[in-house]
């Protein structure tokens, strides 16, 4: 079993409504993201919301994803990743972190990140677009505990290059690995590649 976790619980100070809302082609930034995990071949979808989850978890439609609430939010991804982690069913050998704001990645790339763990055991799958590794990366069960340890406002690449854990390299196709929403600029460029056909 394979678990997927959309980390969305940030505040989107910047955009002055909750950037999980964002509209990308009709549907919401967070439904778009997590839309592209129930479609893919992830066994379980964890979102993890924090900052106006109720608010967000009305205003969306999540599917047969389970919703979690991290309290803890303010103390940035870390702990988003330890919640999320925290959620996923026991019997879960891998799990693929994902940021809530990159509505661009595919579900092909999703599934090439599944098959390359199965074809190898890991412990660490990721997804490179020319020479740059982006997101989501999938991690082995053996390495929960590690992630979990994380704090602060950092990701789970800290602990890769912190570990020196063997990254096996998934070359793909798709440049939405490397482009996530922080700003306005980001957001309107999205919405420029969707509406070239990228």
């Amino acid at each position: 079993m394979i678990s997927g976790v959309v980390l969305a619980a940030g505040e989107s100070a910047r955009f002055g409504v909750p950037k999980q809302l964002l509209k990308i082609g009709g549907r919401t930034l967070l439904e778009t993201v997590v839309g592209k995990f129930s479609e893919s071949r992830v066994d379980e979808v964890v979102v993890v919301l924090g900052c106006d989850s109720k608010f967000i978890q009305r205003k969306v439609a999540l599917g047969r994803a389970r919703v979690v609430t991290n309290t803890d939010y303010e103390k940035g991804l870390s702990s988003s990743i330890r919640a999320g982690i925290e959620a996923v069913r026991p019997e879960s050998r891998a799990v693929i972190l994902a940021l809530g704001d990159q509505p661009l990645i595919s579900i092909a790339t999703i599934d090439a990140l599944v098959q390359k763990y199965l074809e190898t055991g890991g412990p660490v799958v990721a997804p490179y677009f020319g020479r740059r590794r982006g997101n989501p990366v999938l991690f082995d069960r053996q390495l929960f505990l590690y992630l979990k340890k994380i704090e602060g406002d950092r990701g789970a690449k800290a602990a890769i290059e912190e570990h020196g854990w063997r990254v096996v390299r998934v070359d793909v196709k798709d440049p939405g690995v490397l482009l996530d929403i922080d700003s306005k600029a980001d957001y309107r460029r999205v919405l420029r590649e969707l509406s070239e056909g990228r």
